[in-house]
């Protein structure tokens, strides 16, 4: 059977920085690269691209999977080839599940790998800081975080996977720059994937849940803008909040922001779509909870007015829509067809209503000849409107504020 090599070769699209450096640690420039990010982010498909580029250049590649050699004994015997061969590329997927010989590789085995030997591993966990805290491995070590696509990426991939463009949009809102999420979505019927894709999309990008209480705190953490120990007491009471809020907080797929815990944007968008698939009920109960006893507003004041400032920017480029903040805002209902229409639409009449009150003419007319218009330069829309530029600099302040203003008072 021939496999398609070239929709797993789509996974690597918006990845250049990546292959880059992966390429550069083959040549030389380190001895051990370790990737890290979510699950079904795309450390994999780098990985295929590491052992393909080896294999091109004549060096022999061994591969470990992490779930099936756990324990010291079977990771030693399964990678002891790189110890006794010059210019071995040793890689080790899912090296998470065996974080427990993190300081034992660190310490004792990848010290021996012979002559021109590298290593790369991929794991959902970040690496230990002792890699670049150690004078001898700092020079050595790289470690490569996988971020999510851009929005740019995201839909050249989509278009790989031979998506139409009219469904992208939603895909794209949905999938949050995720590979995984992004093909999976894509092969489904509608925008959003059936409950048989969804519960394949749980397991990868969230992994095993130890048990009902964590499963409950998923459920909050895809519902609130963030996430603090005090907003799972009003879940799980104070027994269980410490212990689980803990256990989320060390997720490869959680932040910690100022805020609290912020899931990535697939993470939420996924636990969000299981709860509503597998319990309507509690999805609807738990989202007014959230909102209102829990977190009262879904977005801070200062992100939301980012989100309306880059909204605005890129108005021009629909597409860049999928990944806003806003999407998570008021302004889109959560059980919304097409959020990135819903979205731009709430923005359009936003705009729109700023031409009705009388103080705002000017600044609606600086709003649509600077964005929404786009005829250039914030200077040449001035000449165009015939108003000094300062003026036009406060006419469009003044826009910002009155459209945030309305936004937030939808």
């Amino acid at each position: 059977m021939l496999i398609n090599t070239s929709l797993r070769d789509a996974r690597l699209v918006g990845r250049d920085a990546d292959v880059a450096v992966l390429d550069r640690v083959l040549a030389g420039a380190a001895r051990v690269a370790y990737l890290h990010g979510p699950g079904g982010i795309g450390k994999s498909a780098l990985l295929r691209h590491v052992a393909r580029q080896a294999r091109l250049s004549g060096r022999e590649v061994v591969q470990v999977d992490g779930r099936l050699n756990d324990d010291r004994r079977g990771l030693e015997e399964a990678a002891a080839l790189a110890c006794v061969k010059p210019d071995v590329v040793l890689l080790v997927d899912a090296a998470e599940r065996c974080g427990q010989l993190e300081p034992w590789l660190r310490e004792s085995f990848l010290p021996r790998l012979a002559d021109g030997a590298v290593a790369v591993l991929a794991s959902r966990a970040a690496p230990d800081p002792e890699w670049t805290l150690d004078p001898g491995w700092a020079p050595l070590f790289t470690a490569l975080p996988v971020r999510p696509l851009d929005a740019g990426a995201s839909a050249s991939l989509l278009a790989a996977r031979g998506l139409a463009p009219h469904r992208r949009d939603a895909v794209l809102a949905f999938a949050g720059g995720n590979p995984l999420v992004l093909s999976l979505a894509a092969s489904a019927a509608g925008w959003e994937p059936t409950g048989d894709v969804l519960t394949t999309l749980v397991d990868r990008l969230v992994g095993e849940v130890p048990g009902a209480a964590h499963r409950r705190a998923l459920d909050v953490l895809a519902q609130a803008a963030a996430t603090r120990e005090s907003s799972l007491r009003e879940v799980l009471g104070d027994d269980e909040a410490t212990t689980v809020f803990a256990w989320l907080r060390r997720q490869p797929f959680v932040e910690a922001t100022a805020d609290g815990l912020v899931p990535h944007d697939a993470v939420r968008a996924v636990l969000d779509a299981d709860l509503r698939w597998r319990d309507p009920d509690r999805h609807a109960g738990l989202r007014v909870s959230t909102t209102t006893a829990i977190e009262p507003a879904l977005l801070s004041r200062g992100a939301f007015e980012e989100g309306v400032v880059t909204a605005l920017r890129t108005w021009r480029a629909p597409r860049e829509f999928a990944t806003s903040v806003l999407l998570r805002s008021h302004l889109v209902p959560p059980d919304s067809a097409d959020p990135v229409a819903d979205l731009r639409g709430a923005l359009g009449a936003g705009v729109d209503a700023l031409r009705v009150d009388p103080v705002g003419i000017k600044a609606h007319d600086a709003l649509v000849a600077t964005y929404i218009a786009a005829s250039g330069t914030h200077r040449a829309t001035a000449r165009r409107l015939g108003v000094p530029y300062g003026t036009y600099r406060r006419h469009l302040a003044v826009a910002k504020e009155r459209l945030v203003a309305h936004l937030l008072a939808r």
